[in-house]
């Protein structure tokens, strides 16, 4: 297991779980226990995809009340396979 320094927090222990690639086949569902590295893990995997944190209130209610507002985000960014999305709601 290897340890990488990170730039503002604790250094990242490398996964054998490889995001971008499971990713290019199809959807996946990241679950687990709260403040186990879920965000922190998708946040370092797959650098600059649009991440929605439904845990901030206003973002959460925003999409609540206008959900069709992720494909009109996306189609203004040009939606392209390569464009990813993360939304993240813990409980």
């Amino acid at each position: 297991m290897t340890m990488a320094p990170t730039d503002n927090g604790p250094p990242y222990v490398e996964r054998i779980l490889n995001l971008p690639s499971l990713l290019r086949k199809k959807s996946h569902f990241l679950l687990g226990p709260r403040q186990t590295g879920k965000t922190f893990l998708i946040r370092h995997s797959l650098k600059g995809v649009r991440f929605y944190d439904l845990l901030d209130s206003s973002i959460y209610l925003a999409l609540s009340h206008r959900p069709e507002r992720i494909s009109q985000e996306l189609i203004k960014t040009r939606w392209s396979s390569s464009t990813r999305f993360s939304a993240c709601r813990n409980s």
